[in-house]
């Protein structure tokens, strides 16, 4: 999926581009809404200037795999864990266990995510594709 909008401001490497709301992204959910604008923090091309348009790519099935990843992973963590607490062999109330031992696996698999989060950064990220320079006009003596 490829959009243009135009560069807002820079800072930190990053920069804050706006784009006009189209059909395609109504329902993507990766930019912040703000009336019928978006905006989306884009990491800093080197020519990229404030005032500048850009386009700006995701690459195809990008959001489907990290949503897979940020609710699956926890998910089966909490479900793995339900099942082996009620296997496990302990003496005394096997359900508390199993909630227990889901609510830990869940929150490991949370806890893995969000420190491998800069190694897939890289994959998951917007780019930007081209940079368009705004026309200067000469004024005519």
């Amino acid at each position: 999926m490829e959009e243009s909008g135009r560069v807002l401001e820079i800072h930190d490497g990053m920069m804050t581009v706006l784009f006009e709301r189209s059909t395609m992204c109504e329902r993507c959910g990766a930019c912040e809404k703000a009336n019928e604008e978006m905006r989306m923090l884009v990491r800093r091309a080197k020519e990229a200037e404030v005032g500048d348009r850009v386009k700006v790519s995701l690459r195809g099935g990008t959001l489907l795999k990290a949503a897979l990843l940020a609710y699956g992973l926890p998910l089966l963590g909490l479900l793995l864990g339900l099942v082996l607490g009620e296997m496990l062999p302990f003496q005394g109330n096997h359900d508390l266990i199993a909630v227990g031992l889901g609510l830990g696996l869940a929150g490991l698999a949370f806890l893995g995510l969000k420190l491998t989060e800069p190694l897939r950064e890289k994959n998951y990220s917007p780019t930007v594709v081209a940079i368009e320079k705004p026309c200067t006009r000469r004024k005519e003596s």
